[in-house]
Order: structure tokens, then sequence, then C-alpha cells
């Protein structure tokens, strides 16, 4: 039996028990292939997407335009834009049952890549997740976090009973936390955390007893606390800045006592595009890259905020949608794990923003400037698309 067999799902199924079980097959509606498919392409997914990405822009060049060392990020952001939307053409096209079948060689060659990041990857801001190539930078770190929901998902697609035993996450675990391992070895806590949250947003959708959900959630706090031995000095400083920012405000504690100086200050509406004070005249490190959501506040104050998560908030109602009508169990797994990487990066990006969670270096979906993260972003939101817009066409 192959991921592709699995048992397809009912339409009316709810999101969480349709990715559990298998209901009664569906008729096929259509064997006409992609162009057919497009017809039932979420248009409120695309226009939330790229209205994220503009104002991710716009923050960015509010961030950047009076720094002179900065002056070419915009122009680079732009050009991943257009790399971006590549790769989300890409995933559109691919029919993602095809994707079942080459998660486990994407993952084994990414596994690689990752060992060999360490040795002669480009270390930036203390950490060495990075390789040039020519004018531009990779992280296989982000196409990890993709390749390693399609194989968890595929893993349990194959089983519809879902999990009964602990035992039964064996696997599972291995797929999340061998690459989880090998970031933090770069080192890259944030990035590793989402691996953690990968495994538990899978797990839960898979269909996971109540017992044991609780139980890795005990694990998940011990394992937490056994890291602490091995975490470098300025990593353990974060941590202890979080509980009390004030006891180093010109060290660790500096970066979130600016932030929230900025969240501050924007007020209501904000002190304009490219006229905060800590962003624009680089008070707030890294305004244009982990710390956006500081800056976009300072600059569109309260309003701007509810803006961007009501944004946020769209898009993770359409990507609900397409779990909860996805054709098959696979397709329901994987975009359950795919939005809980977007969810996870918001909400860790933004409490960190506000003082309600120690600093990962974490960036913001779609806002952010990364040219490989907003890159694995478009190819999620691809993906997404691809297991709504492909609810009543199958080919084969």
């Amino acid at each position: 039996m192959s991921a592709l067999d699995a048992p397809v799902l009912d339409v009316r199924t709810s999101a969480r028990d349709a990715t559990r079980s298998g209901p009664m097959e569906k008729p096929p509606l259509s064997h006409s292939g992609f162009l057919e498919s497009l017809r039932y392409l979420d248009l409120a997914l695309v226009c939330c997407v790229l209205a994220l990405t503009a104002f991710g822009l716009l923050m960015i060049f509010g961030t950047v335009h009076r720094a002179p060392m900065l002056q070419g990020a915009i122009d680079r952001q732009i050009m991943w834009f257009g790399v971006a939307l590549c790769g989300l053409a890409l995933s559109l096209v691919l029919d993602y049952r095809w994707l079942a079948k080459m998660a486990p060689v994407a993952w084994t060659v990414n596994l690689g890549l990752l060992i060999a990041v360490l040795v002669v990857g480009r270390e930036i801001n203390g950490a060495k997740s990075w390789f040039r190539i020519g004018p531009l930078s990779f992280q296989p770190a982000e196409t990890m976090k993709i390749i390693t929901v399609l194989m968890v998902a595929q893993w349990f697609a194959l089983r519809p009973e879902g999990v009964r035993r602990l035992r039964d996450l064996a696997v599972p675990a291995l797929l999340c936390f061998v690459p989880m391992l090998l970031v933090l070895r770069q080192p890259d806590l944030g990035t590793a955390s989402l691996f953690g949250v990968i495994f538990l947003t899978m797990v839960f959708w898979a269909g996971v007893r109540r017992r044991i959900l609780v139980g890795l959630f005990l694990a998940g706090i011990l394992c937490a606390i056994g890291t602490w031995p091995v975490l470098k000095d300025y990593q353990k400083a974060r941590i202890m800045t979080f509980v009390d920012p004030g006891r180093d405000p010109q060290g660790a504690g500096y970066n979130v006592i600016q932030s929230m100086i900025a969240v501050g200050s924007g007020g209501l509406t904000g002190q304009g595009i490219g006229q905060g004070t800590q962003g624009t005249y680089r008070y707030l490190p890294e305004a244009h890259t982990d710390f956006i959501f500081a800056s976009t506040v300072e600059q569109t104050g309260f309003l701007g905020a509810v803006v961007l998560l009501g944004l946020y908030g769209v898009l993770v109602w359409r990507s609900a949608s397409a779990v909860a009508h996805a054709r098959d169990r696979f397709g329901g797994l994987m975009v359950a794990g795919l939005v809980g990487i977007v969810v996870g990066h918001s909400i860790l990006n933004i409490c960190m923003n506000v003082g309600l969670f120690p600093v990962t270096g974490l960036p913001l979906p779609f806002m952010s400037y990364g040219g490989s993260f907003l890159l694995s972003m478009y190819v999620i939101t691809g993906l997404i698309l691809n297991v709504g817009m492909r609810r009543f066409v199958f080919n084969g």
C-alpha cells in the first residue's frame, strides 16, 4: 500500500476528523488535469499572501531606506519575490501525490546538506546555517522543514488507524528530531524549535490519543530543560533576559527592550512609513528581519498591527479549509503540517517582539527580509493551494 492509496476524504468531514480517519470514497469528478483544477484555485489565499508580501516590502523599505549598508536590501527582496513566485507556480503544477514518492529521497539529500553546512557553510550572526552560491545565500534548514512535513504526512497516511501506541511515534520522531539536532548544532535554536512544532502538529492531526499527547507535552518540557547545559552562553543569556530584560539592558536585553519601545511608540496610527526612530535609525537591531513586527507597529501603529494579524487570520482560515476538504489523508496531513510551520513562525516571532518569548531569531512569514525564507513560504503556499484545488480533480 502506498500513500497514494490512502483513504480519500469526504468534504463534509471536519478538519481534524478528515485527517484522522478514512471516510467513504467520493466518485471522481473529472480527469482533465491541471488546467481544470485551476478553476478551484483559492484566490482569497493568493490575494492574502500577495498582500502580506506587499506589506512586508513596504515595511522593509521603511526600515532600510536611511541605512547606507542596507540600500540593496529592498532590491534583493524584490528579486527573491520573483524567484518565490516561480516556486509557487512549480508547487502548483506538480501533483502533490507525486511528492509522497519523492519525499524519502529529498529528505535524505537535504539531511546531507544539513551535515555539509556544518563543515563548509557560511557563518552569519554566529550561526553556520548558509551556503553561499554566487550573490545568493541558501539555508537548507528552510527546505528541510517542508520535506519533513511531507515525510511525516506520508508515514501517517499509510496508517489510517491513527496513533494507538507510543511506539507508533518512533519513526515520525526520528524524522523530525534528527534534522532538529543538526540545526541545533549550527546553532539555530529558533529554526530547530520549528521541527518540534511540526512533530506536535502532525501527531495531533494524525489522531493521537489524549494520554499520549499529554505525555509528549511533559516529555517536551523535560527535553527543553535538559538542553540547558548544551546551550551557548549567548543563548542562555537570551533566556535569562526574557525572564528579566532589565538585568542586562545594554547587552542581552537590549534587543527586546528596544523592540517593546518600538511597539509602544506606534500608538494608534503609527509614526508613518520610514519615520519611526527605533527601526529607521537602527536603534532596534535587525529591524527588517527578526524584529519586522515591532518596526511595523512603530510605523503603522495599532491599526497596522490589526490589519497584519487579520491577514494572517485569513491565511489560516483558508488553509484550514484546504485541510477540511482535502481529498486524501496524505494531502490533509501535509497541509496541517505546513500550516503549523507558518503559524509557529508567526506566533513565536510576534511573541518575541513583544517580550513574551525569548529572542530566537525566527523571521515573520512573508514580512521579514530574507530570500530563502520567502521562497520557502511561497512553496508552502503553493502546496496548500495544490491540495485545495485538486480536491475535485484527480489525475489517473
